[in-house]
């Protein structure tokens, strides 16, 4: 059975008359951290959400939210409910509409199903680096972006749920094609540069390839990398591709 904690899920809110070019990420964290941040969780190393930069569309204007514990959903539903004022820097709203459910998966899913996939192509949405020290790179090399998600299922993950085994010290998977350019950006003060674009990752071991395959499965909801709470390392699975050969 199911539990409420067993289901990722990806949300939007939307924030009517809100110009995106003017809200910074901080002014974004500012916002969701009030939200689950709570019982002295502000300081803890990983979250159990991540937070999407606010873009616009047809339907106006909005940010996503992906919850990786379940149990927040109802602090989400009320903290984001019609009539609930924003203020995002100098702008603000009132939001008519509720949060909105885009998408959702259960723990046991990601865990027990394989595509048998043994190529992944990852579209990395938002710029997403990774810390070295007090430094940052923008290389999203298979290692550092499969621990990213190890950390995030070891971390997040029901107890129940088999234990998560991948050593990554042989280098299992590799880059086979790139598509993408380096990001620079400024958080609180720190100048980050991340990675956008696309990589395909490959593995042609049988004993790790369906590992590495629920940890991809697992990215649209976990982020990848540093700075997920402030809108970096979003992350799609998309169908992999091979760059065109030259002529």
């Amino acid at each position: 059975m199911e539990t409420a904690a067993d289901m990722p899920s990806r949300w939007r809110i939307a924030t009517p008359g809100i110009d995106p070019t003017r809200v910074r990420l901080e002014h974004l964290h500012a916002v969701v951290s009030g939200w689950f941040d709570t019982d002295g969780t502000h300081r803890a190393p990983a979250k159990p959400y991540t937070i999407s930069p606010p873009t616009s569309d047809a339907a106006g204007c909005g940010f996503e939210i992906t919850l990786l514990d379940d149990t927040l959903t109802n602090r989400l539903l009320t903290r984001a409910a019609p009539g609930v004022r924003l203020r995002l820097g100098a702008q603000h709203t009132r939001l008519t509409t509720g949060a909105e459910q885009l998408a959702t998966t259960t723990w046991t899913h990601l865990a027990g199903s394989d595509s048998g996939a043994n190529a992944w192509c990852l579209r990395f949405v938002t710029p997403t680096t990774f810390r070295r020290g007090n430094a940052f790179t923008p290389w999203p090399a298979p290692n550092p972006v499969l621990g990213s998600l190890r950390a995030a299922w070891r971390r997040f993950a029901p107890p129940d749920l088999p234990e998560i085994v991948l050593d990554l010290s042989t280098d299992p998977v590799w880059v086979t094609d790139i598509d993408g350019a380096n990001e620079i950006l400024r958080i609180n003060n720190l100048t980050i540069s991340g990675f956008v674009g696309r990589i395909r990752y490959t593995c042609d071991n049988p004993e790790i390839r369906a590992t590495v395959d629920r940890l991809i499965r697992l990215a649209p909801y976990a982020g990848i990398g540093a700075h997920t709470t402030r809108g970096l390392g979003q992350v799609h699975p998309e169908p992999t591709w091979r760059q065109p050969s030259r002529p």
